[in-house]
């Protein structure tokens, strides 16, 4: 799990009440988690959406991640999820998530360097980091 407590200096100067309420109850901020295969993106997407006030948690696979959901008491508001990875690919992760009642309502964004998912929200790589993080703060509301 990648969580950071930074703040930047400019956020200090002119907080917004999100950024206050997020400071003062970090359990409130809002959780995405990223599943992919490669460790460099998930490091690089994790960094970004830390900087943007969200907590991050990651997995390296589908398998991997539904199970860290099944056992996680603290849900994300939103899952991040590659389409090829080993183990167990985005689509068989999205089929079995939708299928388990505790955590199929969690709204889910593909991210994948080929193909889409019809119906889907997909992010083709590399993609625009002001297009992702506009794509996110809509998917959490």
């Amino acid at each position: 799990m990648l969580e950071s407590h930074e703040t930047n200096d400019e956020n200090l100067k002119n907080p917004s009440f999100a950024d206050l309420d997020a400071r003062l109850y970090p359990n409130k901020r809002k959780k995405v988690m990223i599943i992919d295969d490669d460790q460099d993106f998930r490091l690089a997407i994790s960094e970004i959406l830390v900087d943007e006030g969200y907590s991050v948690t990651t997995a390296k696979d589908g398998e991997t991640g539904l199970n860290s959901l099944l056992h996680q008491p603290d849900l994300p508001d939103l899952i991040l999820v590659d389409l090829i990875m080993p183990v167990k690919n985005g689509v068989e992760f999205r089929r079995e998530q939708l299928q388990l009642d505790e955590i199929n309502k969690i709204p889910v964004m593909f991210i994948t360097g080929h193909g889409y998912v019809k119906g889907e929200t997909c992010f083709l790589k590399p993609f625009d980091i002001k297009d992702f993080i506009e794509a996110v703060n809509q998917k959490v509301g």
